[in-house]
């Protein structure tokens, strides 16, 4: 019994770090946008409510509509976005810099086309070693 235990808590202790490094991506869905009517939608990318990059030798981080996959290939999925509407990194009070805080990048504009838009925001993978990324997939709603 107590062998089990121990190999209980040792698991859990394997698998704890790796639940404490997820990177979040808040909000995970996004409010729908009118056409002709300015949107804007702050994305805040984090582990443990920080920038990922904290702690990390990580010369250049960028959260955007383009870049690396899981397995490294490239990804483009800014023609994706509604018309008139793009991503762009923010800097605002609860965004970083510094790294204490969440990376963020905003969706903004005024979209043109009615339709519902997919596409995915790719953030390098800092715990991975040459070029990964990790994709978060957006659905956005723009009505007439």
């Amino acid at each position: 019994m107590l062998r089990r235990v121990a190999l209980i808590a040792v698991a859990a202790l394997l698998v704890a770090p790796a639940a404490a490094w997820a990177l979040v991506f808040q909000p995970s869905s996004l409010p729908s946008a009118k056409v002709g009517v300015r949107y804007q939608q702050v994305i805040r990318i984090m582990i443990n409510g920080h920038h990922p990059a904290l702690g990390k030798d990580y010369p250049s981080y960028t959260v955007s509509c383009f870049g690396a996959d899981p397995k490294g290939g490239y990804i483009d999925d800014c023609s994706k976005l509604p018309p008139g509407i793009r991503v762009r990194d923010y800097v605002g009070p609860a965004c970083a810099p510094p790294l204490e805080k969440p990376a963020c990048v905003v969706v903004s504009g005024t979209p043109k086309k009615a339709g519902r838009y997919t596409f995915r925001l790719s953030a390098p993978d800092v715990n991975a070693p040459g070029i990964r990324g990790i994709l978060f997939t957006y659905h956005l709603t723009v009505r007439p």
